[in-house]
């Protein structure tokens, strides 16, 4: 086109030339030394037209040769590139894929070529890892440093995701404690800290770091709220772990208000306070969270603390059957304080009533031993064989049995996790 476009032009100016030289033929006489040269005008501008044409053919081939290097090397770096780029989007694919050896050969193949070595070599690091060599995956990452200094965060976030991958957290923790103090903001920073902390139970530094994943919104609500429920429980068992009972209360006291009614917090409290034979603040705290809501755990716990006034207990628990009438959980608690006050025959509708509304090896148990001290023997067989039954089925159920004898033998109980002492029947 562009050719097409000066040819035209170029007959247009010879036509032009044609009309105004027409009726003027014009003379033209050159003098060089003893060389004379004569011609008509239009022949003349013919003649220069020609040569300038020459003069620019000319001039412009001699620019394309000057430029042939220069255009080779351009044209070789441009080959490069495109090959980087398709060894490096290869190695991406199969490192995604696990192919670690084939990713890390891709990645580095035209690395000095790519248009991203950093990410390259963080590519790379990752597959040496995978296949176990240490050495490689640091001599990747100061690659990546000393490639892109600026990128100095996510090369030693990667480093600390590789330290962690790897299961040496202590590492991955001091990489993330030097990344917080230059960046005490990242996102990306204060989750991977986040989580290096609840895999080293560092629940008290966990705690201290709530507030700014709060404020910066670095999880969404609900995982918020559990990271938060794991940290004050993760704080709550170091401190029944420690079996140092002021220390048990004053980490229950330093913990939120709503945390104090969290069910799953108060169980494990008011399981600790029974274990140091705190029954009567065990019942304070169980009666003060079933009141503002239930939960079947806390209520079953209800029925196993043994407080100073089982009758008050009593009467508490049966306060709630008016709200909870059909509750198998509540009947059975209320069977096993009956039991305590030593109301048999209230403590057996209790529990016959719950193993209808929900048939459990607990209830079995308590029901067998009562009828076997009020010399119901063929009924109590009857449940201990129940129970089995239910216990084999429900891996979760406290209470064990030895096998039960024929008819006319003796049954006998055996281990229970949170045992029934019955006083003798009147």
């Amino acid at each position: 086109m562009k050719w097409l476009s000066i040819l035209i032009t170029a007959l247009l100016a010879a036509v032009g030339i044609s009309v105004l030289l027409k009726e003027e033929t014009g003379y033209v006489m050159l003098t060089w030394g003893e060389w004379t040269i004569e011609t008509s005008l239009a022949l003349f501008v013919l003649l220069l037209s020609i040569l300038f044409v020459a003069a620019y053919i000319g001039v412009r081939m001699l620019i394309k040769l000057w430029q042939v290097p220069r255009g080779t090397a351009r044209w070789n770096e441009q080959r490069r590139k495109k090959k980087s780029q398709r060894t490096t989007m290869r190695g991406q694919v199969e490192l995604v894929e696990g192919q670690w050896q084939a990713a890390e050969k891709h990645l580095l193949k035209h690395v000095d070529s790519s248009d991203t070595p950093l990410l390259n070599y963080l590519g790379a690091a990752q597959a040496a890892q995978q296949q176990g060599a240490m050495e490689r995956r640091d001599h990747y990452l100061q690659l990546a440093y000393k490639d892109d200094k600026k990128a100095a965060i996510a090369v030693q976030l990667t480093q600390a995701e590789l330290q962690l991958a790897e299961g040496k957290p202590e590492q991955a923790l001091e990489t993330l404690t030097y990344l917080k103090s230059v960046a005490p903001k990242h996102p990306r920073v204060l989750t991977q800290l986040a989580q290096v902390y609840k895999e080293l139970k560092l629940w008290d530094k966990l705690q201290d770091l709530l507030p700014i994943l709060r404020r910066r919104h670095i999880f969404r609500d609900d995982d918020y709220k559990q990271l938060e429920n794991q940290v004050f429980q993760g704080l709550l068992d170091m401190a029944v772990d420690s079996s140092d009972e002021k220390q048990l209360k004053e980490t229950w006291n330093s913990l939120p208000k709503e945390m104090r009614s969290n069910p799953v917090l108060v169980y494990r409290y008011a399981l600790a306070l029974i274990e140091h034979n705190r029954g009567d603040d065990a019942e304070a705290i169980l009666r003060s969270t079933l009141r503002k809501q239930w939960d079947p755990d806390l209520v079953r716990l209800y029925g196993q603390v043994e407080s100073t006034n089982p009758e008050r207990q009593l009467s508490v628990a049966e306060s709630w059957l008016e709200p909870h009438p059909k509750s198998a959980d509540l009947l059975l608690t209320l069977g096993r304080l009956a039991l305590r006050n030593q109301l048999w025959s209230k403590a057996r509708g209790y529990l016959e009533s719950a193993q209808t509304a929900s048939p459990s090896a607990d209830a079995c148990q308590l029901l067998a031993s009562l009828l076997e001290q009020q010399g119901e023997s063929e009924r109590a067989i009857e449940y201990y064989r129940e129970g089995m039954r239910l216990a084999l089925n429900k891996p979760g159920e406290n209470t064990t049995f030895t096998p039960i004898p024929a008819p006319g033998g003796t049954a006998r109980k055996i281990k229970q996790a949170a045992p029934e002492v019955l006083p003798p029947a009147s």
